[in-house]
């Protein structure tokens, strides 16, 4: 049984107090999820000084218990170190802060009433990745996920494994006619005996059924036990075209009462990505397109909604997109359900970014504990997520540019380690260094952040098609992906005539929007022809809070998102939706550009149809024939107010049409 705990919590930023007399009556009321950081996550500084506030918060709870047997705690996320006492007594710590967790709470409960209090503490460590103040976004503290409170049976599918389910799913021998489901269960035993059980999992899709099961003895402690399912005519996942999911029920019993039951969903699915060909889903060639995707919304930061959630995700796929990389670390688990939902594939990784060691010496030792927390960081990633057939590769770090014998060794422990956790994955890290012993990190396909046409130290845009030839098959003989790129775009910065390549200040104040726009336009037209390029991965979908930032015309983020972190679509969205969506779209650029002079350089939109009709105050200035993008050279507006139109029609007969009202100067 579960029930949650996300109301009636009392907080307080401080260390607070875990004893079970303390008065918290004057501590404020919050409801779970809640992050501390809402406020003051976006505040800009500088990369060297961090405003926002990282230390500790206390949240405390009474709930009152009337019966149970074993009782577990689990928290979805809290950032960064968790510390759990019940009716005053310490009952465990986690760190990490971007995985779920549970604790069993079953020696220090009594039945009535008990006191919970959690302290969570975000300051940054040396241990735990990101570690310092490595990565380039906020780091949002407090219970920012949903918390749960599980009572089991003495006997149950293990709790303790990791965070996880309990329970792997495994696709095998997968044919048109046929396919075994191997369904891998987990048991915690925690009676002194051993016991006679049955375990039994159902398969479901649609009207079909099938089943398994076994009647083993259960010893005490931990145990697994695996059942093989075979069914026929497998429905594959096959991405946005047919998301099919089934559904997997394994339940325990003992003398026909049901001491255990767990319901999942999964998909049967099988990929290859080939160094020249590119991404193959279930023998068919898919274009991985998408973006980077941060945890985060304008309403209240870290502390997400499954609403929330929705409407990003919704936005996502409206775009076009076949891919996301949830960025920099493991997401909540709602985001990976919508994935398999809407045939979203998943790039998903651990927290290392930028360094492993705090030091700054040639020597980059380690901090001790680190190794083992990446370790812990990774066996928890893999396991709370091995049945979503949308999670296409593991990955274990971004941009690292530290490198010794140890990091080396350790990056060689953490590729065989998901190796070992799942063996029908693929494991990938993102680079931005291309040389030297970055180049032979340990891992099965590659990743490569690069910023053509934005910083200048990567070179102008028209650029990366050849850049990329370079290490294809040459340098890099493993399949490579664009994992980012991308440029800043400020939507209410815009200038007529821009010179390439020179009129931005990647760090500063010009971040005009109609230069990101055409960014994103010559980047593409050169991915778009190199098919072994298996995955594109824009630098992001949202603009998000990165408090080391102060640029364009916000201060405290990162502002490369196709849309604004309060969810206004940016040009290069619809750009991206021209060339990536299937329902019919038209769009007008540059609307906020305004007043605009009485003779317009240029004007642009975007269309997914084969031709676009634009009309000034009424009057036709041309149809023009072609793709996605269409220009109008020197169009000339009156004195005051102008109304201009395009207008697309389609092949099955749909008319679009865009507007928008500038005033000539």
């Amino acid at each position: 049984m579960r029930c949650d705990l996300n109301a009636g919590w009392r907080f307080s930023l401080s260390e607070g107090d875990t004893s079970v007399d303390f008065d918290d009556s004057g501590w404020q009321l919050v409801t779970l999820p809640h992050t501390w950081n809402a406020e003051d996550c976006a505040v800009g500084a500088s990369f060297a000084e961090e405003k926002y506030y990282r230390g500790w918060g206390c949240y405390r709870q009474k709930i009152v218990i009337n019966e149970f047997q074993r009782l577990f705690i689990e928290f979805k996320g809290a950032n960064t170190v968790t510390e759990l006492y019940v009716n005053g007594k310490f009952a465990g710590r986690h760190e990490g802060g971007y995985s779920a967790f549970r604790f069993d709470i079953t020696d220090f409960a009594v039945r009535g009433e008990n006191i919970l209090a959690v302290k969570v503490n975000s300051a940054p460590t040396d241990y735990i990745a990101p570690i310092t103040n490595q990565g380039d976004f906020t780091k949002q503290g407090g219970i920012y996920r949903e918390v749960s409170l599980i009572c089991a049976e003495p006997l149950h599918i293990d709790l303790l494994d990791y965070g996880s389910s309990g329970v792997y799913i495994t696709p095998k021998n997968i044919k048109m006619e046929e396919a075994d489901i191997e369904v891998a269960v987990r048991l915690a035993n925690d009676t002194p005996k051993s016991r006679e059980i049955t375990v039994k999992a159902v398969i479901r899709g649609g009207d079909y059924e099938e089943s398994a099961e076994k009647e083993i003895a259960v010893a005490s402690g931990r145990s697994s036990v695996t059942l093989t399912v075979p069914i026929k005519d497998p429905v594959l996942w096959q991405g946005r075209e047919n998301p099919y999911l089934y559904q997997a029920e394994i339940t325990l019993s003992e003398n026909s009462a049901v001491l255990d039951r767990r319901t999942l969903s999964f998909g049967i699915r099988e990929y290859t990505i080939d160094p020249d060909e590119g991404f193959f889903l279930n023998g068919r060639y898919l274009d991985l397109r998408g973006v980077n995707y941060h945890q985060d919304s304008f309403e209240n930061g870290w502390a997400m909604s499954d609403w929330q959630r929705e409407r990003d995700y919704g936005l996502i796929a409206d775009m076009g997109c076949t891919a996301v990389r949830m960025a920099h670390y493991q997401h909540d688990e709602y985001e990976y359900e919508l994935c398999d939902k809407l045939g979203i594939t998943v790039w998903t990784e651990i927290g290392i970014v930028n360094r492993m060691s705090p030091d700054d010496g040639e020597g980059h030792k380690l901090s001790a504990g680190f190794a083992e927390n990446a370790v812990q960081q990774l066996t928890e990633l893999i396991r709370q997520n091995y049945n979503h057939p949308s999670v296409i590769v593991w990955g274990i770090s971004n941009e690292l540019h530290q490198m010794t014998d140890e990091i080396f060794a350790l990056y060689e422990e953490l590729n065989a380690l998901a190796k070992s956790e799942d063996k029908t994955r693929l494991t990938v890290y993102a680079d931005n260094q291309f040389w030297g012993r970055f180049l032979e990190l340990p891992a099965d396909v590659v990743g490569y952040n690069r910023y053509f046409g934005w910083y200048k130290e990567a070179g102008g845009a028209e650029n990366f098609g050849k850049w990329l030839d370079s290490f294809h098959g040459i340098k890099e003989k493993r399949p490579v992906c664009l994992s980012e790129y991308g440029g800043g775009g400020a939507i209410s910065q815009h200038k007529d005539n821009i010179n390439w390549n020179e009129d931005i200040d990647p760090c500063g104040v010009r971040h005009y929007e109609n230069y990101q726009s055409r960014l994103h336009e010559v980047i593409w037209e050169q991915l778009s022809v190199r098919k072994y390029i298996w995955g594109k991965f824009v630098w992001c979908m949202f603009d998000f809070p990165s408090d080391g930032r102060n640029e364009g015309d916000t201060n405290g983020q990162n502002d490369k998102g196709l849309v604004t972190r309060s969810r206004i679509k940016k040009d290069a969205y619809y750009f991206y939706q021209s060339v990536w969506g299937e329902k019919p779209m038209l769009h007008l650029t540059e609307k906020r550009f305004d007043p605009r002079p009485a003779l317009v350089p240029q004007v642009k939109a975007y269309s997914n149809a084969d031709n676009a009709e634009l009309f000034v105050n009424g009057a036709s200035i041309g149809k023009i024939y072609g793709g996605s993008v269409f220009i109008w050279d020197n169009v000339q507006l009156k004195t005051g107010e102008n109304e201009l139109k395009v207008k697309s029609v389609f092949p099955d007969g749909t008319v679009l049409n865009d507007t928008v009202k500038w005033t000539g100067s």
